[in-house]
């Protein structure tokens, strides 16, 4: 009997949604789930008897919401102090509690409290999406790469390997979702000459902009640029807020506290969202909303528009810097490209056919689909699929990497756009008092020239550093960041030969 083949699979994990591709027979296919859709939301529900995932842990949105789970990647790799947690957790109707400074789920799961990471949840995501591909396959798959977004921090992509992990498969690579489109698109258009591309990723949760050089199969990240905590998601509590606004001012009711109206109210902010893509104006109409008062609103794309204007200029702005990080003019960009379903918003390919009005603003691969199909194709090549042709990718890193100094002052060792993999020692690091026998190091990922306002990956300390006066021993400093953007650190006197080191879980 023949042996059944090792296939390696793509995973979009998405905020909103998720996919997954798979290289068959030299082919890239978007597996389609048990109802026939090849998006799957990434959703978690907890019932009395059972748990869900995807379309049917959807629909107990509005009926189960404080069981109900999404947006956990707003969550995965951060501390429960983060601004970015501490401005959604109130918007969500689920529990988020505060465990040693990390973010938890609090739910009610067959009749008993239940409590998970960000990365179980997430890990049930991944699993639901390994189970649709070994449907599709008929046979077991173990092997994949997980997608990201280009601006996550080591934090959040390390989280992503262990949510992998968890959910029983190798992750071979994580690689940026713009990388991932970029990939899919040089497969759909086989670019042969050089070519400046910017791929502008507005997903449902995330937003990020990468500049790219492609040739033949060679993709060159020159830079990147983005908000990990922007994206259609936004926009949906902009149109949430103004129902919420418009039903008080009606009926005198305030349901900004009420969950299952604030569900139906998010589920009706979808809808009318994706709907005003392909006309102008919709009507919002929502039965017993609240003490058996009905909602009946209407909304125009113009209202839409004006509801969401600045998130629509800060994408701009993003893209003006990716531009200058990159070392580039608006007028060298040669193509742009559409990723993400938050892409097909008229408002933002008008502002970009603006930005851009002698270049073509390109959706050519489905933008839902592109970076599932992306992360299939390099998942391919990693399993040495003969028939997928040699990628050759040189990702950076989105954000600098350093430490802190006295004063809380930031001193940064690998710059951010510094292609990866990659290995930086900065020296002359020293002791600030006599005979300090060790030295404690902070790693920071950031821009901020005060360490403290930048995130902190984590902490490790170097001993057996040389007992003299204050500012005499010299520390060495070494950032190493790896294909996945994981960054390992060490320090060593060196005189003595003291040391510290960490890596791999820089922020447990």
């Amino acid at each position: 009997m023949a042996a059944k083949q090792d296939y390696a699979i793509g995973i979009d994990l998405g905020t909103s949604n998720s996919c997954v591709g798979v290289v068959k027979n030299g082919q890239v296919v978007i597996i389609a789930n048990e109802q026939g859709d090849r998006l799957t939301p990434s959703f978690v529900a907890f019932t009395d008897e059972k748990r869900l995932i995807g379309e049917s842990a959807k629909y107990q949105r509005s009926m189960n919401p404080v069981n109900t789970v999404y947006e956990v990647k707003r969550l995965i790799g951060r501390k429960f102090s983060d601004e970015a947690v501490q401005n959604k957790v109130p918007h969500w109707p689920y529990r988020v509690v505060n465990d040693n400074g990390n973010p938890k789920i609090c739910v009610q799961y067959r009749r008993t409290e239940k409590i998970f990471t960000p990365e179980e949840i997430s890990a049930m995501v991944l699993a639901k999406m390994k189970e649709i591909a070994e449907t599709y396959l008929g046979c077991e798959v173990r092997k994949a790469v997980i997608t990201v977004p280009a601006y996550f921090n080591d934090s959040q992509r390390q989280a992503t390997i262990d949510a992998g992990t968890i959910a029983g498969l190798q992750v071979m690579k994580i690689i940026p979702e713009p990388t991932a489109a970029a990939i899919a698109y040089g497969e759909d258009t086989r670019v042969s000459k050089e070519t400046n591309i910017l791929i502008f990723d507005f997903g449902g949760g995330t937003f990020d902009v990468s500049i790219l050089i492609m040739k033949k199969g060679n993709y060159e990240v020159k830079s990147v640029e983005g908000n990990s905590q922007l994206g259609g998601g936004d926009l949906d509590s902009r149109v949430a807020r103004f129902i919420i606004e418009e039903f008080e001012k009606k009926t005198g009711l305030d349901v900004s506290k009420d969950p299952k109206a604030l569900a139906k109210i998010t589920k009706a902010a979808e809808r009318v969202k994706i709907n005003l893509s392909s006309q102008v104006r919709d009507r919002i109409q929502i039965e017993c909303l609240s003490q058996g008062q009905d909602l009946d609103l209407g909304l125009t794309r113009n209202r839409l528009e004006l509801l969401c204007a600045d998130i629509f200029d800060e994408t701009l702005q993003c893209v003006d810097t990716a531009i200058a990080n990159a070392g580039m003019t608006t007028d060298e960009i040669h193509e742009v490209v559409l990723v993400g379903g938050s892409a097909r918003i008229p408002k933002l390919q008008k502002m970009l056919k603006y930005k851009f009005p002698t270049k073509k603003i390109k959706m050519t691969i489905n933008p839902a689909e592109a970076v599932a199909y992306g992360a299939a194709v390099q998942a391919a090549m990693l399993n040495n699929d003969r028939s997928v042709e040699d990628i050759q990718l040189s990702d950076v890193t989105p954000l600098s990497l350093g430490v802190t100094l006295f004063m809380d002052r930031m001193s940064t060792i690998i710059q951010r756009n510094t292609k990866m993999p990659v290995t930086i020692t900065k020296t002359n690091y020293t002791t600030v008092i006599d005979s300090q026998k060790s030295m404690k190091v902070l790693v920071y990922q950031g821009e901020n020239s005060v360490a403290s306002k930048n995130n902190l990956l984590g902490e490790f300390t170097a001993e057996g550093i040389e007992l003299v006066a204050a500012g005499v021993p010299t520390v060495d400093i070494t950032f190493s960041l790896d294909k996945n953007g994981i960054l390992n650190a060490t320090a060593v006197d060196t005189k003595t030969g003291g040391e510290g080191h960490v890596s791999d879980h820089l922020s447990e």
